[in-house]
């Protein structure tokens, strides 16, 4: 079935909106180190074509040979949710059709179209794309075990595979919080470097969640939430200098690894459960480090050339030390009960893979549009990517996981997603293939977690608006 939407007052739309300028109220109050004050930006334009593609776990990829137009309130409607919001909001928001805008804005002191983020979570996507880059080019194989990649050579157990991982990931403290997760109790015998892998820079709840069965069981809230400690671990032969034996890079791809620390006990049975970890992504950063040969930050230079995706990058550093090599990089603040601070964020070579990528929301939106359109990785790698491999519970109901990326199908719309939350970053994306639709929001402000409704009350709004225009649209063409 073709769908086809016809667009008639979106012209208008976008003349009386130009008028129009942005509440104060969206914008943060001035820090103490201030920076010239600009006006928010916002640009409508183009009318994108597609056509509907199959929502499964086969190859989805877009196909724009028909054309498909989309006539709905959408860019007025989210528009409306973001300048009616009694949260503050700076950033970016770029909605597209095919790869072309049909909304763009850009709301917030010295928030403009070059401005870039620290997309959090949005990484994983990334991090996922490179290593199914590297199991097509036949470097790596997903039902391979992790220890048959790190420890062929067991010289290198030492102090290169296991010495500095506490400090590598000590930064996640504290501001890895999840979309509906507060931060989970440190366990008494804890180090800090096991407890910052339990936070997380994602909407995905850190608490074990039982893998697909014929009837979804909803975890208790102890679990759910991360409020309890880990009861149980894995009670065979533990080995302080390897990973679980069974875990693959299938398991770190999609959460259900149960990955902890080297010298820690694994905390589940690879496979038989969900478990968000920042830390299985930053192994599967370090696997690409060791056969490519190359630090991640470079590959990621390289991809961004190879595919034209200008404002994609990684740095080392605060954000101030990254602010002089990228002036562009807005700087994060996050929401005290003494109001907004600037954030504290350091990224380290560990949080890169996980949550520490850099882009602009145009950047994000090529990539996810290439990402979904076959340029990067083959339809073998892509139908792995975007099966549901595992059940997860979130925000939003009935929702399972791929690789790097959250997948729904209610109402017959196909949805891929992911969302993030870092220490003076937010950012939320979707995509709608049988629409080829995507929406890209990046934030330089994170709300104060001490209610999670309110944080993440917006994000849900656009997605509730996206999907009701869409399911309408559907039901339209029907009839």
């Amino acid at each position: 079935m073709k769908l086809r939407i016809n667009l008639t007052a979106l012209s208008r739309s976008v003349i009386l909106l130009g008028c129009l300028s942005a509440p104060v109220h969206a914008d943060f109050p001035p820090l103490q180190d201030k920076e010239p004050s600009t006006k928010s930006q916002s640009e409508e334009t183009g009318l994108p074509s597609a056509e509907k593609t199959q929502a499964s776990s086969v190859d989805t990829r877009v196909n724009t040979t028909a054309p498909l137009s989309l006539e709905s309130t959408l860019e007025t409607e989210i528009r409306t949710a973001i300048d009616s919001s009694l949260q503050p909001f700076s950033g970016s928001v770029l909605l597209t059709q095919g790869g072309k805008p049909l909304l763009n804005i850009h709301k917030g002191r010295g928030i403009n179209r070059q401005s870039s983020f620290v997309i959090a979570s949005l990484s994983k996507q990334i991090t996922a794309t490179l290593i199914l880059r590297a199991v097509d080019a036949g470097k790596l194989q997903l039902e391979s075990t992790l220890n048959s990649y790190r420890f062929h050579n067991e010289t290198l157990i030492g102090s290169e595979m296991g010495g500095n991982h506490e400090n590598d990931t000590e930064q996640h403290t504290g501001f890895d919080a999840k979309f509906e997760t507060r931060p989970e109790p440190e366990l008494e015998a804890e180090t800090e470097a096991a407890k910052t892998t339990k936070a997380d820079d994602d909407g995905s709840p850190d608490g074990t969640v039982p893998a697909p069965q014929n009837q979804a069981q909803t975890p208790p809230p102890e679990i759910l939430y991360g409020t309890s400690k880990q009861q149980t671990h894995e009670q065979l032969t533990f080995n302080p200098n390897r990973f679980d034996e069974r875990i693959t890079l299938h398991h770190l791809l999609s959460h259900t690894s149960g990955i902890d620390l080297l010298g820690k006990p694994n905390r589940f049975e690879p496979g038989s459960k969900f478990q968000y970890s920042n830390y299985g992504y930053t192994v599967l950063g370090e696997l690409l480090e060791q056969v490519n040969q190359q630090p991640l930050y470079q590959q990621i230079a390289d991809f961004k050339l190879t595919f034209g995706l200008g404002g994609l990058y990684a740095e080392i550093g605060d954000i101030d030390d990254i602010r002089q090599r990228a002036p562009a990089l807005a700087r994060g603040l996050t929401e005290t009960a003494n109001g907004l601070v600037q954030s504290d964020l350091e990224i380290t070579a560990s949080l890169i893979p996980a949550g520490g990528i850099i882009a602009t929301t145009r950047a994000f939106s090529d990539f996810q549009q290439k990402l979904h359109s076959g340029k990067f990785i083959s339809p073998k790698s892509y139908q792995s990517m975007t099966t549901p491999h595992t059940e997860i519970e979130f925000l939003w109901p009935d929702m399972s996981y791929g690789y790097g990326l959250r997948l729904n199908f209610d109402d017959n719309l196909t949805e891929y997603s992911h969302t993030g939350y870092l220490s003076g970053y937010m950012s939320m994306t979707l995509y709608y293939p049988q629409f080829n639709l995507s929406l890209v929001m990046l934030e330089n402000i994170s709300l104060n977690l001490n209610s999670l409704d309110r944080v993440f009350e917006l994000h849900n709004q656009i997605r509730a608006i996206i999907r009701s225009n869409l399911i309408s649209t559907q039901i339209q063409d029907v009839k």
